[in-house]
């Protein structure tokens, strides 16, 4: 392999053979500021269908035209979340996913995503392990990712790890006062058999899900065409035993799950499942830096409705139906997720028309340049916050019932 550059690597130095400032999506010779058409870095303009029953307008702005959110009756917002006892300083996240979804390769860019944080934001996250075996698996997965770039090999059994999370200032209301997040993070990381209905750990692995406060799913549209990995089968009957848990605790709450969920829709970056996306006006463009490739945030869940509609299909709408059952919509949150991101050019801008990330070399699949994940750190920081929020509510509600008693 000839193109094993590094773009984390800042070089000041570095620009064009001729010794000029290297090429951005502003400063090319000949284009325009921002992206247009003709610019052959950049995704192409989508098409925009006309409208009918099937689509519904984005907005006033001109963009493409989106299918419509089904939908639905909204329920009272939970009033409560069970506390977590002697444990309640922590934050427990679970992490689901049919098998071959990339559990493994998530929790492993993890601490790249916290370390890569502060180029776009103000602060950083912090990720340490609270003991020898987190510490191992934290840097051993950055070694494989970074230094030799490849994939982690995937879990046997149930793994359990602790680690501890520090972010930057958050500012309070009308910003005065705020936080910062400091908090344990416990994560079981699982092989995606476990999931299935008849293994000998499920029962193991759903208690462990029964006490988590968030849940983050992995939702891996390539290997759900595979009967053998397909999403639904790893999540029904996960999800009727937790179910019979929590109600069995008295846990659940208006007839649903307590948890708050962020469904990661995997692997982003496959031409199979980005090509797509970019083609019908779903990836938009960063403005600045690496000019990389976004689902929009607010547009997270429709993106999600058309996978499964239209993308996917058949199986994939049962996984939608099913966590739209069991959870309550409101604390679902939706990321188009890669853990390893896109090829990126020697000048760490993104190029449609060489993009992808992953080749076949030495038996192994082995990554071009080192990654730049996409929404691998943000659903866990969603996660934080709504968890953080619940607790401030349940202890304000304890503060005056007693009150009230006294």
């Amino acid at each position: 392999m000839t193109d094993l550059y590094d773009p984390n690597r800042h070089d000041p130095n570095r620009g064009t053979p001729d010794g000029t400032a290297p090429e951005t999506p502003g400063n090319r010779a000949g284009e325009p500021a921002g992206f247009g058409e003709g610019n052959p870095r950049t995704m192409p303009p989508a098409p925009v269908p006309a409208p009918g029953p099937a689509h519904a307008p984005a907005g006033a702005d001109g963009g493409a035209w989106l299918p419509p959110v089904p939908d639905f009756v909204p329920s009272p917002e939970p009033a409560r979340v069970p506390s977590g006892g002697e444990d309640a300083d922590r934050i427990r996240i679970g992490l689901w996913g049919a098998p071959r979804s990339g559990k493994t390769t998530y929790l492993s860019a993890l601490p790249i995503a916290a370390m890569q944080y502060r180029r776009h934001h103000e602060g950083g996250w912090n990720i340490s392990g609270m003991t020898p075996e987190a510490n191992a698996f934290l840097s051993q997965g950055i070694d494989l990712l970074t230094r030799q770039r490849t994939f982690p090999e995937a879990t046997m059994g149930i793994r359990d790890m602790a680690w501890s999370v520090q972010g930057p200032q958050r500012k309070g209301k009308w910003g005065i006062g705020g936080r910062r997040p400091n908090f344990v993070l416990d994560i079981q990381d699982a092989a995606g058999e476990v999931f299935g209905d008849g293994h000998p750990q499920q029962a193991q692995l759903v208690g462990r899900l029964a006490r988590a406060q968030g849940l983050i799913y992995l939702f891996d549209p390539l290997g759900d065409a595979e009967e053998a990995t397909e999403n639904f089968n790893f999540l029904q009957s996960t999800l009727t035993r937790l179910t019979a848990q929590v109600r069995d605790r008295q846990g659940l709450i208006g007839g649903k799950l307590p948890h708050h969920v962020s469904v990661c829709i995997a692997k982003f970056d496959h031409p199979d499942i980005f090509k797509p996306s970019a083609e019908l006006g779903w990836a938009k463009q960063d403005t600045e830096g690496a000019a990389l490739p976004r689902v929009p945030e607010e547009q997270g869940e429709q993106y999600f409705q058309w996978m499964c509609d239209e993308f996917r299909g058949s199986n994939a709408r049962l996984v939608r139906d099913a966590l739209y059952a069991y959870f309550d919509r409101r604390r679902i949150s939706y990321y188009a997720t890669s853990a390893v991101g896109f090829r990126l050019t020697p000048q760490h801008v993104f190029d449609y028309n060489d993009y992808v990330q992953p080749v076949q070399a030495d038996t192994k699949q082995r990554l071009r340049t080192s990654p730049v994940p996409i929404n691998v750190l943000e659903p866990l920081i969603d996660l934080e916050d709504r968890v953080h929020r619940d607790r401030s509510r349940e202890r304000l509600a304890n503060v005056r019932r007693g009150r009230k008693q006294r």
